[in-house]
C-alpha cells in the first residue's frame, strides 16, 4: 500500500505542476476566464494529497472486495469448455515465472520458446518439471523435440522490462519447424553459450531426464535435472530476483511486486 500511495501522490503533484504552468500561460495570453477552474483543480489535488498523507484515504488502497470475500462457490472444472477452464486455472494458479527455453536440434539450429509451466520439484537431486503441449498439426513442441535429441535446455529468466516482455511474446510466435526465433528480435547470446541470452537476468542449465504421458491429455510431463545456475555474480541474490511472470492467461507482470513477508516456520 505504501508504494501505491507514493505513486498516486507523485501523480497528483505532477498534475499540479502542469496546472500551475497552464495558469501562467493563460495569464500571458490574457485567457483569464479559465484560470479559476485550474485554481480549483489545484486546490482539489492539494486536499487529496493531504488525505493521502494523513491516512484518510488508506481504505482506497486496500485489496478489491472480490479478493477478500470467502470462496463460497464450487465451480465444476469438468463442466467447463476449454477456454473457460484454462482461464480459471491460469488466473487462480498465478503468477508463475516465465522462462525462455533455449534448445538446439541435431543440426545446430537454435530454438527459443516461452514456458510458464516450469516448477522445481526436488533439490536433492535438483529436479524441475515442465508440461509440453503439441501443435495443432500434432507435432511435438520444438523445445521438447530438441531436448529428446540433445538432452540440453537453457531456461532463461527475463528482466521485468518491456523489452523482456517483448522477447517472451515474440519467441512464442508459431514458426515452421527448424526456425530460429532469435532472428525475430536479433537476440544475442553469451560467448560460447549459444542458448544463454545476454539479456537474461539469470538462467538455469538443465538436462532432459525422462517424460511421462498425462492421463487423458495430449501434454507430456517432462523431468529435467539442473546442472548449473547462471547469474551475474557468485553471490546468492537476497530475497530473489526481479523477473517476469505470467499473471492470468495472457498477461505478463513483474515479480516480486508490492509487499513481501518472509516465512520461515517450515524450517522447524
Amino acid at each position: 500500500m505504501k508504494d501505491e500511495r507514493r505513486i498516486v501522490a507523485e501523480f497528483l503533484q505532477r498534475c499540479n505542476i502542469y496546472a500551475k504552468a497552464s495558469i501562467e500561460r493563460k495569464q500571458e495570453r490574457g485567457e483569464v476566464d479559465e484560470i479559476p477552474r485550474w485554481q480549483a483543480y489545484i486546490e482539489f489535488n492539494k486536499h487529496a494529497l493531504e488525505e493521502i498523507a494523513n491516512g484518510t484515504l488508506d481504505r482506497w488502497f486496500t485489496q478489491h472486495e472480490n479478493g477478500t470475500q470467502e470462496p463460497l462457490y464450487r465451480l465444476d472444472i469438468d463442466a467447463m469448455e476449454h477456454v473457460e477452464r484454462s482461464t480459471w486455472l491460469n488466473n487462480v494458479l498465478s503468477p508463475r515465472p516465465v522462462v525462455v527455453a533455449g534448445t538446439m536440434d541435431s543440426k545446430g539450429v537454435k530454438n527459443f520458446a516461452p514456458l510458464s509451466s516450469v516448477m522445481g520439484v526436488s533439490t536433492a537431486p535438483p529436479y524441475l518439471t515442465a508440461s509440453f503441449s503439441i501443435h495443432k498439426d500434432k507435432r511435438p513442441r520444438d523445445t521438447l523435440a530438441n531436448m529428446r535429441v540433445t538432452g540440453t535446455v537453457m531456461l532463461n529468466l527475463m528482466p521485468s522490462t518491456p523489452r523482456g516482455a517483448e522477447i517472451i511474446d515474440e519467441t512464442g510466435t508459431p514458426l515452421p519447424h527448424g526456425s530460429d526465433e532469435s532472428i525475430l528480435l536479433d537476440l544475442q547470446t553469451v560467448q560460447d553459450q549459444p542458448l544463454l541470452l545476454t539479456e537474461a537476468v539469470a538462467a538455469i542449465e538443465a538436462e532432459y531426464v525422462e517424460e511421462h504421458a498425462l492421463p487423458d491429455a495430449v501434454a507430456r510431463l517432462t523431468v529435467m535435472r539442473v546442472k548449473a545456475v547462471w547469474f551475474s555474480s557468485t553471490t546468492v541474490p537476497s530475497g530473489g530476483i526481479d523477473v517476469l511472470c505470467q499473471h492470468g492467461r495472457d498477461d505478463i507482470t513483474p515479480a516480486p511486486d508490492g509487499w513481501t513477508r518472509r516465512v520461515d516456520k517450515h524450517y522447524g
